[in-house]
């Protein structure tokens, strides 16, 4: 690529967690391009800085987005060619799943609760609001209302059965999932890393390689002098 082109931004994820991932990503590229302060710049660039601070600083600028720019295209052909934004889209798409079945469960179980409620209610109320004198008006309310109560108590208490028992299969079913992905993403990761470090090594002998040399020299050999 020519400097002065803005580099390919490569397409991330389609999901939040992608998209949140690329932007923590740009901004980590960013802040490792210009953790170096303006002084310890000038403290690396010597005399030549301080007789030419202008151009010092705008030396420290364009280093810094060269630094970033290459450091973010670089990883960023890594995570694509180990489909690392796919992943994280799975695993997105992972969680929505079991949230919306979780979510669908418990509204079934709450139509049912509701339809259970109103069959009891009826059926306990069923030829026994009939009012007789020898009965005491506390002891006609405790007649009706007791067995209801105890009714809707006993069939709460199978709702939250049920509703732990899916709650807990779903996080296993999700858990062991996530755990695989996770497994499948960390060997990438490692050799990503491994490819990442070779890349470094190849950067460190260039400069290494290049220090050495006489720039008014080299100067003279690119213009055919």
């Amino acid at each position: 690529m020519e400097r002065g082109e803005d580099p390919v931004k490569p397409i991330g994820g389609t999901s939040r967690r992608a998209q949140h991932f690329q932007s923590a990503l740009t901004l980590v590229c960013k802040k490792g391009a210009t953790a170096w302060t303006l002084e310890q710049w000038l403290a690396c660039v010597g005399t030549w800085g301080e007789e030419n601070p202008e151009k010092a600083t705008a030396m420290r600028v364009q280093l810094g987005q060269y630094l970033q720019e290459t450091d973010q295209e670089k990883t960023e052909e890594i995570l694509i060619k180990y489909n690392a934004y796919e992943g994280i889209d799975c695993l997105a798409e992972a969680v929505a799943e079991a949230k919306n079945a979780a979510a669908a469960a418990a509204q079934s179980k709450s139509n049912r609760r509701r339809s259970s409620t109103s069959a009891s209610a009826h059926d306990a109320t069923k030829g026994k609001d009939i009012w007789r004198s020898e009965l005491a008006p506390r002891t006609a309310v405790h007649a009706v209302t007791v067995p209801l109560l105890e009714a809707e108590r006993s069939r709460l208490e199978r709702d939250i059965a049920e509703v732990s028992t899916c709650a807990i299969e779903s996080v296993e079913r999700l858990s062991e999932e996530a755990l695989a992905r996770f497994r499948e993403h960390r060997d990438k990761a490692k050799e990503a890393k491994l490819q990442a470090s070779k890349i470094l090594d190849s950067i460190d002998k260039a400069k290494e390689a290049y220090e050495p040399l006489n720039v008014d020299e080299m100067g003279e050999w690119t213009m055919g002098q």
